[in-house]
């Protein structure tokens, strides 16, 4: 209440917010949080409003997760308790739903310049005051409980066959497949508060503490650095090495990179897409190291979201060179909440990276897709992927879409060549702008629509 005083007088609160008026930073609410917008600025209000709401959903959040276990209590309080949890469900949890998928998708990022435009002084002062506070464990631990409370609990995680895995060895986790975001990922870790504390055991249904080997700037984007807090960094060899030098923790990276997040698409049922087919370095790595590969792979992610298909393998390489995921997320009604999130998690059993030599990088990482090919195989019937087929990809894809096939009737984009066909001396190969003039390329696109006609 002292950090937001309008608590002590939500009639007067409520009151101004649904009374027609002026400006809305010159409400109480609009004072208090100081990134309200005018009426007519429609651009980023869903965001701005979250942002507002977002005390009322912590309190609502912190006083419904109390009284979950107060059985004991009076019965009058526990009634009230009771009907405070449902009151949460109907109507707080939906919003901290969208909040959660929202922002961990960046959806701040897209809010960000328009009040940057409209109210910049505000804006950095916010920015500053977020700087001072997000490395703080009080705000941590505060947003993980509000996403927690937002995220689905269809999300699950199983381990058939734990019995293999040594507790007294260390892994390296790999998780397939990267979706958009790890999305399954996100929903499980929001909802185990102390998956990523010292003290904690780890997500949930995993049996050990891991560390996120993303990228270095993870630690520092908001909703993000929130859950995993100090277990993140980045994906080298010297991050890996150093969280297997911690006691008790393993390190977790995506394998499939930014260029696998290109694939996922729910409106493609029959491929499922693993862009590690020229990924070598993690396995030359746990070969160097002498460490064991745990794969953990999430049914039906790829399918939350909806992506364009087109030009998958030109996006998927500009993807990497750019170390940003050029997707297009479309999800229910249009935003980011997802299509679906009955996903699974199903830790397969170890592969024995330690049956290889340091020479026999090639033979290893082959066994490895083959390792994880055949227990997909295994298990996708049984988690809703019975008819989808796993496919491994990597930089020589070749686009076959109408898009590309325009593209290439007109001369904008060039057959991919690969490394076997012809050794690689330039850099820039697989998309080649031709040289022609303003008027040769009009008339060469006009000949290609004539010809598609």
């Amino acid at each position: 209440q002292a950090l937001w005083p309008p608590l002590l007088r939500p009639r007067s609160v409520i009151a101004r917010l649904v009374r027609p008026g002026p400006f809305a930073d010159k409400r109480p609410l609009g004072r208090c949080c100081g990134l309200a917008m005018a009426p007519g600025e429609r651009g980023g209000v869903a965001t701005a409003l979250a942002l507002q709401l977002l005390p009322v959903m912590l309190a609502v959040t912190a006083l419904t997760t109390k009284g979950e276990a107060s059985t004991s209590v009076a019965p009058s309080l526990f009634v009230a308790q009771s009907l405070l949890q449902r009151l949460g469900a109907a109507f707080v949890r939906p919003v901290v739903y969208w909040f959660f998928h929202s922002q961990r998708l960046f959806g701040w990022a897209y809010v960000l310049p328009i009040l940057l435009v409209k109210r910049p002084l505000r804006t950095l002062l916010g920015l500053a005051a977020y700087g001072a506070i997000h490395r703080q464990r009080w705000w941590q631990v505060a947003i993980h409980k509000l996403l927690g409370y937002g995220a689905s609990r269809r999300h699950k995680v199983v381990s058939p066959s734990r019995y293999l895995i040594d507790d007294n060895k260390r892994y390296l986790v790999c998780l397939h497949p990267h979706s958009i975001l790890a999305d399954g990922w996100h929903s499980l870790t929001a909802r185990a508060i102390d998956s990523f504390e010292d003290g904690g055991n780890g997500p949930p249904g995993l049996g050990r503490k891991v560390a996120l080997c993303f990228a270095p700037v993870i630690q520092h984007v908001p909703v993000h650095q929130e859950m995993y807090r100090d277990k993140c960094g980045a994906a080298d060899k010297a991050s890996l090495v150093k969280w297997w030098k911690t006691p008790g923790t393993d390190p977790a990276l995506i394998p499939g990179g930014f260029a696998e997040a290109v694939f996922a698409n729910a409106g493609d049922k029959k491929h499922e897409y693993s862009y590690i087919k020229d990924r070598k370095g993690f396995v030359r790595i746990c070969l160097e190291e002498r460490k064991d590969i745990m794969p953990c792979y999430t049914f039906k992610s790829s399918w939350m979201y909806w992506n364009p298909g087109i030009l998958k393998g030109l996006r998927a390489r500009i993807s990497q060179k750019l170390s940003i995921s050029l997707v297009a997320i479309i999800g229910r009604f249009g935003t980011f909440m997802p299509l679906r999130d009955d996903t699974t998690t199903v830790v397969f059993p170890p592969f024995e990276v330690c049956r290889y030599t340091v020479d026999q990088l090639d033979e290893a990482h082959s066994a490895y897709l083959d390792h994880l090919k055949h227990y997909f195989d295994f298990y996708k019937t049984e988690y809703g992927m019975g008819e989808t087929e796993l496919v491994f990809v990597g930089a020589d894809f070749q686009d076959d879409d109408p898009v590309a096939r325009a593209l290439r009737r007109i001369g904008i984009l060039s057959d991919q060549v690969t490394k076997k066909e012809r050794p690689r001396k330039k850099r820039a190969q697989g998309l080649t702008c031709a040289r022609i003039s303003l008027r040769q390329f009009s008339s060469k696109i006009a000949q290609g629509v004539v010809t598609c006609l």
